[in-house]
């Protein structure tokens, strides 16, 4: 019986696919069993994983027909055989002490049932930027606390470098094939059933972008579907904490109406907005930041979505006594 089951869905990747699988063959931790699954693919990578699969009894071939990773992530569950399940994409590389050192965590740590670690990022895209400082982001995210409050914000690990526990699964459900980010939704579903996440603080993969990775071409990874399945999920959660406290969103923007608009279809009854300036949201109250409610009072959740002004904002309202996951979150 493998230690680990590794998930390696595939798709026209005969130009990554062959060091992918190196990189798991390389491994120091040699108790795993790798299952390569086919999504369909009309490019030579087939052969190639055909190839790795005559060289090593660790590793089968798994066709999916239904085109969509979060199929052949289903696919690949159903025929795991570990107790604990990895995840590796087909354009990226794990460092050779990637699954010893994730394995040994999640022994040392019963607690915790879905455990990333921190990448390095490559692309070969010009206009990459803000894919660098997601990545950045996405490091910076450590304990399970912050996973936790920081979920909201976008995914908070890296789907490629997650190791979790297969009973997760039973409990709570495997990949939605929906038009959705699948692994966000995850995330998010599982998160709300209580299931703690956590990061190791090491560079263990690398984290390769490239104009044809699905979450720069899919519609499923689109900003649009990206909020429609955070509005679901911080809906159902704001009913369990909110205990009849008002809620106020951050950011009056057309922007942010249109968020706090799919939040109101979630079902979550908006009492006001604020911003740094005066701008009247019509129908709604408009309450100065200055002079918003302190601890326990409120609920305020922030739309606001420029790059690096969730972290002021956080520091602001924490400047108030105000405490991240308690009386806001930010979601944007």
């Amino acid at each position: 019986m493998p230690g680990v089951s590794i998930l390696l869905p595939f798709r026209n990747a005969v130009a990554t696919i062959d060091a992918a699988i190196a990189s798991i063959a390389a491994q120091t931790f040699r108790e795993w069993e790798l299952l390569l699954v086919d999504n369909a693919s009309t490019d030579d990578g087939p052969a190639i994983a055909e190839a790795w699969m005559q060289r090593d009894p660790r590793i089968r071939v798994i066709r999916e027909p239904r085109i969509g990773i979060a199929h052949a992530l289903n696919t690949g569950l159903r025929e795991a055989r570990a107790p604990l399940i990895a995840r590796m994409d087909a354009d990226d590389g794990a460092y050779p002490e990637r699954l010893a050192r994730q394995l040994a965590h999640m022994d040392a740590h019963p607690d915790i049932g879905v455990l990333g670690t921190r990448t390095r990022f490559e692309t070969t895209v010009t206009t990459s930027s803000g894919m660098a400082w997601f990545t950045r982001w996405q490091n910076t995210i450590i304990t399970p606390q912050e996973h936790y409050v920081k979920r909201f914000v976008d995914a908070p690990l890296a789907h490629p470098t997650v190791i979790f526990r297969r009973d997760l699964v039973e409990k709570h459900g495997g990949y939605d094939t929906g038009p959705l980010p699948e692994d966000h939704e995850l995330w998010l579903r599982w998160m709300h059933h209580g299931v703690r996440f956590a990061k190791l603080p090491e560079e263990l993969l690398t984290w390769r972008d490239h104009p044809q990775r699905l979450s720069r071409t899919h519609p499923n990874y689109s900003v649009e579907a990206f909020f429609t399945t955070k509005a679901k999920w911080l809906a159902r959660w704001m009913e369990r904490v909110l205990s009849g406290r008002p809620v106020i969103i951050a950011g009056t923007s057309n922007l942010c109406r249109g968020r706090a608009a799919m939040l109101e279809a979630e079902g979550v009854t908006i009492h006001a907005f604020t911003d740094v300036r005066v701008c009247e949201v019509p129908g709604h109250p408009f309450i100065p930041h200055n002079e918003l409610p302190g601890p326990r009072e409120a609920f305020i959740v922030s739309f606001i979505s420029q790059r690096g002004t969730g972290d002021r904002i956080a520091e602001y309202l924490s400047s108030r006594r105000l405490v991240e996951g308690d009386d806001f979150i930010l979601a944007a």
